[in-house]
């Protein structure tokens, strides 16, 4: 789903995220990166709820219309309008979604923002002070994990005031603006803790699509 990492964040609003991170990091040799992913899961089972309930939907529907009650019609409406459904579901996320519920949508989002956390290094920096802000753009929801030299030292109300603020934004519409302005909130509470220190190399990058 990258077309929907690229209407999240076109590329102009990349430029600026990546210049709001530039800018936060000068302030602090924490790290922090934004990642924005098109979906956390596949979903296939939402694609095939989707199939069936709209096969027996139409199926029905047509039935009632032409007036007729013979299995082999009601069958051959059920698996027309099921195969369209299905096909719909995989090039509709808005249709999708309607398939996902909240509790799946936010276990499966919060998992691949654990195993990105490690496939994409962010423990590995020196004092393991690296903040992922984590976007998944067909479930709408963010996380922000901190690695463990910032767990149990930043205020975890400022990382919740933080995820409130970007899910807000991106409901809003304006995801740019409320990633860019996180971003500077978090590292005016990450310079307290980690300020910026000579020679300090920027070992991740400073914004991850996928």
């Amino acid at each position: 789903m990258r077309h929907l990492v690229n209407a999240f964040l076109p590329a102009g609003d990349r430029e600026k995220v990546v210049g709001a991170v530039r800018a936060a990091e000068a302030t602090t040799s924490a790290e922090i990166v934004p990642m924005v992913v098109g979906a956390s899961d596949s979903y296939p089972k939402a694609e095939l709820a989707c199939g069936l309930a709209l096969g027996l939907v139409g199926g029905v529907l047509c039935a009632l219309v032409f007036g007729t009650r013979g299995m082999w019609l009601f069958l051959l409406y059920f698996g027309l309008f099921a195969l369209a459904g299905f096909q719909a579901a995989k090039r509709l996320p808005p249709l999708k979604r309607l398939f996902v519920s909240k509790p799946r949508a936010s276990h499966e989002t919060l998992v691949a923002a654990q195993a990105a956390f490690y496939a994409q290094g962010f423990c590995a920096t020196p004092e393991r002070n690296a903040l992922l802000i984590y976007i998944s753009v067909f479930e709408r929801l963010v996380f922000v994990l901190p690695d463990t030299g910032l767990a149990g030292r930043i205020d975890p109300r400022i990382l919740e005031a933080g995820t409130a603020a970007l899910s807000a934004g991106i409901r809003q519409g304006r995801p740019c603006e409320a990633l860019t302005a996180v971003i500077g909130d978090l590292a005016t509470a990450l310079a307290a803790l980690y300020p910026p220190r000579p020679g300090d190399a920027n070992t991740l990058k400073d914004l991850i699509l996928l």
